[in-house]
């Protein structure tokens, strides 16, 4: 078992190494996402933790946790927090296929739920589509849930 393991990264470095000694490996002038044929890169791609949430112009003194992880296609949310009554959290967990439309982000219900105030499961219809204003904050992101709430994020990755 353990010749086999030496041979697999023996044989993983040999093909890590270029195939000509002292000759560089060619450099690509494309980014390495372009290559593969996949789009480079949005600037909204990334792992958030929550950072504070503000509710009707006014940050929110409870304590929330969450976090949000966009790719090039998914956006995958998981937030808790405190409710009015304190045996019955507020959870919202998701995930969306999200696009670009303007200057907002448009995103549509692949598998979704939440909780309401009395502790009480709903499920987001499949396929619901849903427009909000997201925007790049100080190294960051701010997803606005209307004119004057919104949740800030951290940008962890």
């Amino acid at each position: 078992m353990r010749t086999v393991a030496v041979f697999g990264i023996a044989l993983g470095l040999a093909f890590a190494l270029p195939q000509e000694p002292g000759k560089p490996a060619p450099k690509s002038q494309a980014p390495q996402d372009e290559r593969k044929g996949v789009p480079a890169r949005d600037p909204l791609e990334g792992v958030y933790r929550l950072r504070s949430r503000t509710v009707d112009g006014a940050v929110d003194l409870n304590r929330s946790r969450g976090y949000v992880a966009i790719t090039h296609r998914h956006m995958l949310i998981c937030l808790a927090g405190a409710g009015t009554d304190p045996d019955y959290p507020l959870l919202r967990a998701g995930v969306r296929t999200w696009q670009k439309r303007g200057g907002n982000v448009e995103s549509v219900v692949t598998l979704g739920f939440y909780t309401d105030e009395e502790g009480e499961i709903h499920i987001d219809e499949p396929g619901a589509l849903q427009v909000q204003r997201v925007d790049l904050v100080r190294g960051g992101l701010r997803i606005w849930q209307d004119g004057e709430s919104y949740l800030d994020f951290e940008r962890l990755e």
